[in-house]
């Protein structure tokens, strides 16, 4: 959506850097047909993918602004990672042929393998014109998406698995769990060469990719799985008491606890965002092979989002996650009764990908919920739905975020192609203690 002649935003990274730019052209999808509208979603939402892209490296950027116009001149090893799986999964709607997608994924790669490292590991952000590392940082959980995703890759494309397994081998994954407590730590801060003093240790968390690729890799021990906090410890400050009782599982003592929502039990997240809960989700069916586990758990949060959403905060539409604000900037967004932290995320802007990570689950509210977002807001552009609205205002951010974009193209894949992408995880070495795990796994 070209605003105005200025060619750049004020970081430096300007719009002719990419391959293409919004320009106005988008239709409203025909919302007669389901599938057809999801798979009309898909098409516009891989655009992103398509144009949102450096022309130097093919990395994809953070996020566009369209009014003003304003280009991220960085992006994350998330965002690149989930990218590759993007460009896959174009190839399984067909937006794009097998020997295309293997030649873009084939350049970030190369790309990917020129990037300044610590002892082998990716640092978190880096900026696309100088690519030098933004910070001295290094992420678990986005450490873990692209590793994943490097996993995933290899099996598509045989012909670079050689080149994944070489990223993937630099570095052990391992290094960044700490032993001592059974958790990850948040990262290591290669500055001060020191780890985070903080843990992902609820079970409910989009850091759970973490728990799966280390068991998988067998740097993990699969019975570790109980020693992540189902809710936080009873003696710490939280949003709800826990209630529940003690219990053991391969032999670990663990307090197998819940809030409560109306008259349901559930296992909250840290903000009560519904990524917090779904994310893991685009690569492990959970719905499949934890029906009385995570499985049961996640579906039962988005019955809380709707609930919240339509009949507390009477709002039309529902789905909150962490997105843009319609007025400019980041913020995170959830449902305050079911995430731990004191207060929650604010339930105040709702992002239409947040909804979309659910549609394996209950495809037919997904739809209704979305074609309510199109009646209402202006919420639909070149590359598909922009990143939130507001349901009070009526406000709507026009950008398109790298991570929120990822997230609703892949999930479309795995529920319209039958689950393309979980299926070739599971296919990696190791998944079979991942499925006896959550088959044995029960939350209630």
């Amino acid at each position: 959506m070209l605003l105005c002649n200025c060619g750049s935003n004020k970081h430096g990274l300007s719009k002719h850097n990419l391959r293409g730019f919004p320009e106005d052209r988008f239709q409203i999808p025909d919302t007669s047909s389901q599938d057809r509208f999801l798979r009309t979603v898909a098409f516009d939402t891989w655009r992103y993918f398509e144009n949102a892209v450096d022309n130097k490296t093919g990395f994809v950027v953070d996020k566009i602004w369209l009014e003003p116009i304003e280009i991220a001149d960085y992006t994350s090893i998330t965002n690149i990672g989930l990218q590759m799986i993007a460009i896959v999964s174009a190839m399984d709607f067909d937006f794009i042929s097998l020997s295309d997608a293997e030649k873009q994924i084939e350049k970030i790669l190369g790309e990917l393998n020129s990037l300044p490292r610590y002892n082998g590991f990716f640092y978190n952000w880096y900026d696309l014109n100088t690519l030098q590392e933004s910070r001295r940082y290094i992420s678990s959980v986005d450490y873990a998406w692209l590793l994943s995703s490097l996993e995933i890759v290899g099996v598509v494309f045989p012909n670079l698995s050689d080149i994944c397994n070489n990223l993937i081998n630099q570095a052990n994954f391992s290094w960044l769990y700490d032993d001592s407590l059974h958790h990850f730590f948040l990262g290591y801060d290669a500055d001060k060469q020191k780890f985070s003093p903080y843990h992902y240790g609820l079970l409910c968390s989009e850091s759970r990719i973490c728990l799966y690729l280390g068991i998988m890799q067998g740097n993990i021990q699969p019975e570790n799985w109980y020693h992540q906090e189902r809710t936080l410890p009873l003696d710490y400050e939280q949003q709800q008491k826990p209630q529940g009782s003690w219990n053991i599982a391969s032999g670990i003592h663990y307090f197998q606890s819940y809030y409560e929502y109306l008259d349901m039990k559930i296992v909250p997240s840290w903000g009560g965002a519904l990524f917090e809960f779904l994310m893991p989700g685009l690569f492990v069916n959970e719905q499949t092979l934890a029906p009385l586990g995570i499985g049961e758990n996640n579906r039962r949060a988005i019955q809380v989002h709707t609930d919240y959403a339509l009949n507390r905060m009477n709002y039309p539409v529902w789905g909150m996650s962490p997105s843009s604000i319609p007025t400019g900037g980041y913020g995170e967004f959830g449902v305050p009764d079911i995430g731990t932290k004191v207060g929650g995320y604010l339930p105040s802007v709702v992002s239409p990908h947040a909804s979309i990570l659910a549609l394996s689950y209950n495809p037919q509210i997904v739809f209704k919920n979305l074609k309510k977002m199109l009646a209402k807001y202006p919420i639909y552009g070149d590359y598909g739905f922009y990143d939130s609205l507001d349901p009070i205002t009526g406000n709507v951010g026009k950008s398109y975020l790298a991570l929120d974009q990822a997230m609703i193209l892949i999930s479309l894949n795995n529920y319209l192609n039958n689950g393309k992408i979980t299926n070739r995880f599971k296919q990696l070495p190791g998944f079979e203690k991942i499925r006896l795990l959550l088959a044995e796994d029960e939350m209630f």
